[in-house]
């Protein structure tokens, strides 16, 4: 119940990150101030779907069970956060967000498996270097340059388009199988460079 509780507020960060961006046209300030999100969750220790799938390598069978209830609970968090700003004066951000959503639903599903998966692999990069890197300065850059890059990149954030899917109230089939694919997209990019690592150093121990 606790990992839950802590990823529905880890979805509300991400959201909120997600509203700053559509709010300003500068696309780089949007990027960089995206960033608040991710460094609500890991300064709280919250728990982020995106974050959690970097550690499964290193993890057994039922920690998979974790990564899922920390995806359903950012999801509640996002969708709810989504529909509520729907209602209030953010409202005037919707058309903005259903032209960013309609360019987002018309990709073809392999492009956005490949997009997926390089935000995975960007925010895995966030996540190990902002909790392996000792320096301070170094630390946050760790953490905010990746998610800059994979914003202006194009690439897909499973969380955040659930937020802005739930903002423009685009949910139907396609928008479920878009965000289906994100998320295994993300998996399979978050999972890979701590894979990579934990193979080569296996082969780096076998050689000696």
């Amino acid at each position: 119940m606790k990992t839950f509780v802590k990823a529905i507020m880890a979805g509300i960060a991400i959201s909120m990150g997600g509203t700053i961006y559509l709010t300003l046209e500068n696309h780089i300030v949007g990027a960089l101030l995206f960033s608040i999100g991710l460094f609500t969750i890991y300064t709280f220790g919250l728990d982020l779907f995106t974050g959690k799938v970097c550690y499964i390598p290193n993890k057994n069978l039922g920690f998979l069970k974790t990564v899922l209830i920390v995806l359903l609970g950012n999801a509640v968090g996002t969708v709810g956060t989504g529909y509520l700003f729907r209602v209030t004066k953010l409202a005037k951000l919707v058309d903005h967000t259903v032209e960013i959503v309609d360019a987002k639903l018309a990709d073809g599903l392999f492009s956005t498996l490949v997009m997926a998966i390089f935000c995975g692999i960007l925010m895995c990069i966030a996540v190990i270097g902002f909790q392996t890197i000792k320096d301070g300065v170094g630390k946050y850059l760790a953490l905010v340059l990746p998610i800059m890059v994979f914003i202006l990149s194009g690439f897909e954030h499973s969380i955040a388009d659930m937020f802005y899917f739930s903002m423009a109230n685009a949910w139907d089939l396609n928008a479920f199988v878009h965000i289906i694919v994100i998320a295994f997209g993300n998996l399979i990019g978050g999972a890979s460079l701590p894979l990579a690592i934990k193979i080569l150093d296996k082969e780096a121990l076998g050689c000696h």
